[in-house]
């Protein structure tokens, strides 16, 4: 575990350095105004990423102007923020898009205006991209396909080492569909649970959202009452799937995981309610986006893909945390 958490921080030194320059100057005399949208600003996952780009912002002498949804579901007032940093004359644009396809006709705007586009967290659809014309100076964002499948492998190991096998099979919580970071996590999962030959007993959207997750695994615990894994796109719905098998007096006899490593997760495991997270490093994106925005500014090219690794986190690293 510490040699491929070692891989990954090297390898997240080396996107920093490929947006970087030890030169804090903006494009222009005076300080450079960069704009910061994301989605879901309840959730800590984005609460982090806001405050590592406000930390780069302060060391590189940005202004930084941050807004966010507070539903991850509410892609036209996402669309909305971005017309309102573009008339605060914003010049780049850090964007974690509550939907890959519904932010790129929003976005032309911005590239009409000469702003520079950094996409973080949520891979913009490049099929409509491309379609449309929308050019992203770099996108800067985890494998999500390689961090959910690790989750998976993990908790459908513990299903498999417990008396039942795993027999009862698996369910996937999904994040909002159509969306490319959670279509990559529900595709990992489900290459977990083929590759470790259990069954997928059921899999539904729950829009990211705690309490719609309780209220879907209670009607999926319902129809698979001996469901072994429950796999969850991110903690927040993971955290409503503890709820619902607590109601049903299941709790411990279910492995439970998610994906964030936010710190309700890491309380969750430490009780023994959760089993496994992904940390993908949020406020690491929040700094390299600034830190990209500052170099497309200066006119440098920046890689296609700016990765930020992932760590799978089990109960047994919450306690050497401590």
């Amino acid at each position: 575990m510490k040699r491929i958490a070692l891989t990954m921080i090297a390898l997240a030194l080396a996107a920093l350095a490929g947006c970087s320059r030890d030169d804090s100057a903006g494009p222009a005399a005076g300080r450079p105004r960069i704009a910061l949208i994301y989605k879901a600003t309840t959730n800590p996952f984005f609460q982090a990423m806001e405050a590592g780009a406000r930390a780069k912002a302060k060391e590189l002498g940005v202004d930084l102007d941050v807004a966010g949804i507070e539903s991850e579901t509410d892609v036209d007032r996402q669309a909305d923020l971005v017309r309102n940093m573009l008339s605060r004359r914003a010049q780049a644009v850090i964007i974690a898009p509550a939907s890959s396809v519904g932010i790129v006709t929003p976005l032309l705007r911005a590239q009409q205006q000469g702003v520079p586009i950094i996409n973080i967290d949520n891979r913009i659809d490049k099929d409509e991209a491309a379609r449309l014309g929308l050019r992203v100076a770099t996108f800067i964002g985890p494998d999500n396909f390689q961090g959910a499948k690790s989750v998976g492998d993990y908790a459908c190991r513990l299903a498999r080492e417990r008396p039942d096998g795993g027999r009862g099979g698996v369910l996937i919580l999904r994040g909002i569909d159509g969306v490319e970071n959670a279509e990559a996590r529900r595709a990992g999962f489900e290459a977990a649970v083929k590759e470790a030959g259990l069954a997928l007993a059921g899999s539904q959207s729950a829009n990211w959202h705690t309490e719609e997750a309780q209220t879907v695994t209670a009607a999926l615990l319902a129809a698979n009452p001996q469901a072994s894994v429950i796999l969850c796109a991110n903690d927040k719905m993971a955290l409503g799937a503890v709820a619902a098998v607590k109601a049903r007096g299941r709790l411990g006899q279910v492995v439970i995981a998610g994906y964030d490593n936010i710190d309700l997760a890491r309380e969750a495991m430490s009780r023994g309610e959760m089993h496994a997270t992904c940390e993908q490093n949020p406020a690491r994106m929040g700094a390299l986006g600034v830190q990209c925005a500052l170099a497309a500014l200066r006119g440098e090219t920046l890689p296609e893909v700016s990765p930020v690794p992932t760590q799978l986190i089990t109960p047994d690293d919450v306690k050497t945390s401590k």
